[in-house]
């Protein structure tokens, strides 16, 4: 990430990327569950489940970023409308994802 980002990069990109460990370390725990129900339940429930966590993920970093304000202080503040945009955003952006990772944790389970 840090080639793609201006140099020197800014102040929060250090907490994007102790974000996307933390988020990475989440899904090594959760790994072996997410097999326990893909061998009980099937595909659909693990990307279900998946898509639920990365929608309620998105919707608390979504919140966290709307408390904290985007830092730059000549931007005006945000109405209704705009929140309504940005959780819509960011938790169907979080699904997405969701779906992603349960497909992936689903390919890469071991075969037992």
């Amino acid at each position: 990430m840090l080639p793609g980002s201006d140099i020197p990069p800014p102040r929060g990109f250090v907490w994007v990327v102790a974000g996307l460990a933390l988020i990475c370390v989440g899904m090594a725990f959760a790994m072996p569950w997410l097999w326990r129900v893909r061998t009980t339940r099937g595909l659909s429930a693990v990307v279900g489940r998946t898509t639920t966590i990365g929608a309620v993920v998105g919707l608390v970093l979504a919140g966290v970023f709307a408390v904290k304000g985007p830092g730059e202080p000549s931007i005006p503040p945000m109405d209704l409308a705009d929140y309504a945009i940005w959780f819509s955003v960011v938790a169907l952006a979080g699904a997405v994802n969701g779906v992603l990772v349960g497909l992936v944790v689903s390919w890469l389970r071991p075969v037992s």
